[in-house]
């Protein structure tokens, strides 16, 4: 997946195969695991079932976008992505009570989607355009950071119970803020690509 403004643009030309597969791949799990992801939110799905194919998903997008750097834009940038989130991913992995942390976090996938739908399907682009905007101001920037702030406080809750900071939720809130300042750092290019393009 190519989180970076560049890779999320529309492109005049035709996507070259290596990339065109890639955001194929990204299209098809994506809406699977946005599936899975309301499913476990409705309470008619099994967190254990989410928290493996999330596993799964990062670590299939990580050997591909490892073994075809040029599939996206920013590979090393990707793949620090892609640890994190598999990090943030072992603290539902081995405590399930935490899995609703993993799918709060997972909603942002829904924008990943509209990112790479919106440069694949010609038709709805004015419909894709805006929910993509949307989403991504509403998830990224809004959202991630109110959940940086949700899992502090969880991780002192946590602290209090166990009479300990370290423990499993410990890293939670240190790797949200990470992401959430990677969200802000593509925020900044993807404003700035845009105004270029309006010049």
């Amino acid at each position: 997946q190519d989180l970076s403004p560049a890779g999320g643009s529309v492109r005049p030309a035709p996507l070259p195969p290596i990339v065109r597969s890639h955001d194929i791949f990204n299209l098809v799990t994506l809406a699977g695991l946005n599936l899975l992801n309301t499913l476990y939110l409705a309470k008619v799905l099994e967190g254990y079932i989410l928290t493996q194919a999330s596993l799964a998903y990062f670590l299939l997008d990580m050997v591909y976008v490892g073994l075809f750097p040029r599939c996206v834009r920013s590979p090393l940038v990707i793949l620090a992505h892609h640890v994190l989130a598999m990090s943030l991913i072992m603290v539902p992995h081995h405590h399930p009570k935490y899995t609703w942390c993993l799918s709060y976090c997972m909603l942002v996938e829904v924008n990943t989607w509209l990112l790479i739908a919106r440069r694949t399907f010609r038709a709805g682009g004015a419909a894709l355009e805006l929910l993509f905007y949307a989403s991504w101001f509403a998830l990224r920037n809004a959202w991630y950071p109110w959940l940086v702030v949700v899992f502090f406080v969880e991780w002192r809750a946590e602290s209090e119970r166990l009479g300990t900071p370290w423990n499993p939720i410990a890293i939670t809130p240190v790797f949200q803020l990470v992401l959430t300042c990677l969200n802000a750092h593509w925020t900044v290019q993807l404003l700035t690509k845009k105004n270029k393009k309006q010049l």
